[in-house]
């Protein structure tokens, strides 16, 4: 089946825009010179865009909050679940759920309608959430937590774009603030809450939590939210009823890519146990089952490419989730990069900082939130530079990744330094600051660049790619990060304890205790190695940022024009 103008009229007509509703890009200048009709009520505005705006901020501090509110509460988690060895799984069950299924819940929203997809992602987690906070072993939590990313992922992917769809081109960048803003906020503010739930043997509440919260987005998105979104405001209201329908469940799984995603989602989770499991207690690197890990995850990363460029054709109705039209996108595809190499440090640092300072530091869950402010301040505030300096003075937007990226370099190439001792040395806290300065700078940049690079047609997937990249590049972060440290403590361990001693350690960090006061502390030092070790290897993914500042590399560099558009 070809796809002919009628083809491309009926699926930009299911997107939600018309052929005039085109975001003006560099080299299109029929589109920037024309003048866009749009539908009266279109974007909202008043008391509705405010109370939209409230849900949607909640749909995306919900699943954001996640990813760090247990990184304060998982030595409790672990210690009380006995499962030290399996509890970063809590965290990447997650993160994999998480990457795996965002382009398929675009793909929903875009056929079944945005609003009516959110709802349902939200119910997901909210009910997933209470799985988790009922769980009785660490093997029901990361089965639960997987479970609650496949809710998240659709409350992340289906809120990002409804930011940039409530409001008109000009509004981008104030709404890239907000949703900038709110990512960081779950950035400080989650720590905080998981570690003064974890003080009080509470930590169930750091998932209960959700249930209310949740509750109170549902509400608004159904009450504030127009029916039929973004297409509510058609002149044409009988398209809203009209809309394309799915004859089958194999039609949709066609249209809405899900064998592509899950092509995806299998490289991930792949790739993932290879790193995680690689050289633990139970799989040595040179197992069976780590090597043929990275076989498949191989394999099947081969098979999505392929599969996207079949699906691309022209003489295909499959609608793949990577289109042609990003590979031939040069503001795109870096800024894809960009997001995925901005991910991994985030996300390690949001996990293992705060695990620093409680094994390290000895310091209590609460106090090792209020410590991990010293990098999640400064985060929120370098979106708010970078929105400064690309909205207000129109700086080029490479400068603005390259002040970014030589931060993040500077910060945690001293955080490779941090001395081990029991009270915190402060000058960490200063690393900690450059680091997140840094961090928050790119990418704030590198969500904006997204919705700003690509049709309106086209839009949700962009945007939903830019979250995927972000989400990908933790999950294989944390896991290689993961892999670096267990591996270090392990063979730097096999001087001093039996390998019966060290797997006990390694099962049930709560077993330190039992130990002499000389193996605790060597153990300790052992472990601050480790995590300096660590920062090094976040140095690998902030040094790959150069790849970005070269891809965009042009002259005039690309920034703002000041109708708001890609220039």
């Amino acid at each position: 089946m070809t796809r002919t103008s009628d083809t491309f009229a009926q699926e930009l007509e299911m997107s939600g825009t018309s052929e005039s509703d085109i975001v003006p890009r560099q080299g299109d200048e029929k589109n920037s010179q024309e003048q866009v009709a749009i539908p009266p009520g279109r974007y909202l505005t008043g008391i509705r865009l405010i109370l939209v705006c409230t849900s949607l901020c909640i749909c995306i501090f919900l699943p954001t909050a996640e990813i760090s509110i247990v990184s304060t509460s998982l030595l409790t988690i672990s210690t009380d679940l006995n499962g030290f060895d399996k509890s970063n799984w809590v965290i990447t069950a997650y993160l994999s759920a998480f990457t795996g299924f965002l382009i398929i819940w675009a793909k929903i929203g875009h056929h079944i309608g945005l609003k009516t997809a959110l709802l349902a992602s939200l119910v997901i987690f909210i009910a997933f959430s209470a799985g988790c906070g009922a769980s009785q072993s660490i093997d029901e939590l990361i089965v639960f937590r997987a479970l609650m990313g496949i809710g998240g992922a659709g409350a992340m992917a289906l809120t990002s774009t409804a930011f940039f769809q409530i409001v008109p081109v000009a509004s981008y960048s104030k709404m890239n603030s907000l949703l900038s803003c709110t990512l960081a906020v779950a950035l400080v503010v989650s720590p905080l809450i998981g570690g003064g739930l974890s003080n009080g043997d509470h930590w169930r509440w750091v998932f209960y939590l959700n249930l209310p919260i949740g509750a109170v987005a549902l509400v608004l998105l159904a009450l504030a939210l127009p029916n039929g979104f973004p297409r509510h405001a058609d002149p044409t209201p009988e398209k809203l009823v009209k809309r394309k329908v799915v004859a089958t469940v194999t039609s949709f799984l066609w249209e809405a890519d899900v064998f592509g995603a899950f092509l995806l989602l299998g490289a991930v989770v792949f790739l993932v146990v290879a790193l995680e499991e690689g050289g633990s207690v139970s799989y040595a690197w040179g197992s069976g089952l780590i090597i043929a890990s990275f076989i498949i995850s191989g394999v099947l990363l081969t098979a999505f490419s392929l599969w996207q460029w079949w699906a691309g054709r022209e003489t295909t109705s499959a609608v793949p989730s990577f289109p042609r039209s990003f590979t031939h996108n040069r503001v795109l595809l870096p800024a894809l990069l960009g997001a995925f190499l901005v991910g991994a440090p985030m996300t390690i640092a949001s996990i293992q900082l705060p695990q620093r300072y409680q094994l390290i530091n000895e310091s209590s869950p609460l106090d090792a939130g209020v410590k991990f402010l010293a990098y999640g301040v400064p985060f929120p505030f370098g979106v708010v530079v970078t929105s400064i300096l690309a909205g207000k003075f129109r700086l080029p937007f490479i400068y603005i990744i390259v002040l970014g990226t030589v931060l993040q370099i500077v910060g945690f190439a001293l955080l490779s330094t941090t001395p081990g001792t029991v009270s915190p040395w402060g000058g960490q806290f200063g690393y900690s600051f450059i680091a997140g300065l840094g961090t928050g700078i790119t990418g704030g940049l590198y969500n904006f660049l997204n919705p700003l690079s690509i049709d309106k047609k086209e839009q949700y997937l962009a945007i939903g790619a830019g979250v995927q990249a972000r989400m990908l590049g933790g999950s294989v972060g944390i896991a290689v990060v993961n892999s670096v440290w267990i591996n270090y403590v392990r063979q730097h361990l096999e001087s001093m304890l039996t390998e019966a001693d060290i797997d006990t350690l390694l099962t049930n960090i709560g077993t330190l205790g039992d130990f002499p006061p000389a193996v605790q502390k060597a153990f300790r030092a052992v472990c601050n190695d480790a995590y300096n070790l660590q920062m090094l290897a976040t140095l690998g993914f902030v040094a790959a940022q150069v790849f970005v500042v070269a891809a965009l590399w042009r002259r005039p560099a690309y920034r703002l024009s000041k109708e708001g558009a890609l220039t």
